[in-house]
């Protein structure tokens, strides 16, 4: 990406207005939506009885159990900020005018990414303060592999983010595009976990089949971050958890985004997976 490219879609991207959106909507208790501050509101309190909790336990809690925490929050949270991003301006009926707007297509999409990760990156700053008193309270912390976990946390709530934002494009409705995330979650997070560890008998075929399950990999870090083990369950070593699930986030999220850009030129009534061929 060079640097006219950079302007464009990240510094002088008029989209980046959505930050501001993202910030009323769902970071304000003020506004016309009262469900949103009743959420926020709900929001604070379970924020304030984590932090009792970590002060509480101060010295007993690993704090890649206050990551897995926050991941489980986040899996939630993303898709229910971004599912409207782009079939809630359908439903608006404001969707064909932004796309008739002086803006490309590729600021839109990463208009509306950047506005959504900077309201998550808020919950991620909050989190952060418990873990660290957790971190410097506890004895054994491994410093390494709380880095490692909270990048994995991070990487995997991208990748949601940009999944959630590739189904708000191609769906008319904003909670059909929820309904479809939710459900593609529930698949990868629990349906197929649960059927490797009923038909797979080897650990270690589990171990590959949960591969690029944050979750898996968490508690692994977890566990031998309390045990000192330099093996993992199912006989795969520390180098095969953490940094391969990020680069596959990384790269999924990059994938997704760039695929969301590249099929937004349909109009309101006329939604599609795959791109026109332009030279039918």
């Amino acid at each position: 990406m060079n640097k006219l490219m950079w302007q464009e879609l990240v510094t002088k991207n008029p989209m980046l207005i959505e930050i501001a959106r993202f910030r009323r909507r769902f970071l304000s208790f003020s506004g016309s939506n009262a469900l949103n501050g009743v959420v926020l509101g709900l929001a604070v309190v379970c924020y304030i009885g984590i932090v009792m909790l970590v002060f509480s336990a101060r010295g007993s809690l690993p704090p890649i159990m206050l990551v897995i925490a926050q991941t489980f929050v986040f899996v939630f949270a993303t898709p229910s900020i971004l599912y409207g991003a782009i079939a809630g301006e359908r439903e608006k009926r404001t969707w064909d005018l932004l796309l008739a707007a002086p803006i490309t297509q590729d600021q839109i999409v990463v208009g509306k990414f950047i506005g959504a990760m900077a309201a998550i990156g808020v919950g991620f700053g909050l989190f952060l303060f418990p873990i660290l008193v957790s971190a410097f309270e506890y004895q054994t912390t491994n410093w390494h592999d709380l880095m490692l976990a909270e990048i994995v946390s991070a990487t995997f709530v991208t990748s949601i983010a940009t999944v959630t934002l590739f189904f708000s494009a191609r769906t008319k409705r904003g909670f059909m595009a929820l309904g479809t995330v939710l459900a593609t979650l529930a698949i990868f997070l629990l349906i197929v976990p649960l059927l490797a560890v009923a038909v797979l008998q080897d650990s270690i075929l589990v171990s590959l089949t949960n591969f690029f399950h944050p979750f898996f990999v968490l508690t692994h870090l977890a566990t031998t971050s309390v045990s000192g083990s330099g093996e993992y369950i199912g006989g795969m070593h520390d180098f095969s958890w953490g940094w391969p699930q990020i680069f596959a986030y990384v790269i999924s999220s990059a994938i997704f985004l760039v695929w969301t850009a590249r099929t937004l030129h349909f109009a309101e009534n006329d939604v599609k997976f795959l791109p026109a061929n332009k030279d039918a």
